[in-house]
């Protein structure tokens, strides 16, 4: 009785502290310098006239907790890589560029009809 009364203090004790002890020992988890994503975008979101929109929900929120990151996208085809997060692209004939918030990566494309199925991206944030 006296061993499982003094087994129940220490664990109802050690429960109550506001710090994980492994988390205390090791600090806080370090921000990644980097990361890359290679995507693939085929979910496209009709949003008015003549633009469609796939967005990667909370993508680079963990990498970009700051949002002082710079988040570059990046379409590839046929072993290149075209960036589109700076301006606008001429794609099949039409306007593709993309946008970011702190979370999220949003690829859109402006014409009357998404004339293909998927597209290859990749996001770096540095």
């Amino acid at each position: 009785m006296i061993v499982t009364a003094g087994t129940f203090a220490i664990i109802t004790f050690s429960s109550c502290t506001k710090e994980d002890p492994a988390t205390a020992l090791i600090g806080p988890a370090p921000v990644q310098p980097y990361a890359n994503f290679e995507l693939v975008a085929n979910h496209w979101v009709y949003y008015g006239p003549g633009i469609f929109v796939n967005t990667f929900k909370d993508l680079i929120a963990s990498v970009n907790a700051s949002g002082n990151r710079t988040v570059t996208v990046y379409l590839e085809e046929n072993g290149k890589q075209t960036q589109i997060s700076q301006g606008h692209i001429t794609y099949m004939g039409n306007e593709l560029w993309a946008t970011n918030s702190q979370a999220d990566v949003s690829v859109i494309y402006r014409y009357t009809n998404v004339p293909f199925f998927y597209l290859n991206i990749r996001v770096q944030v540095n």
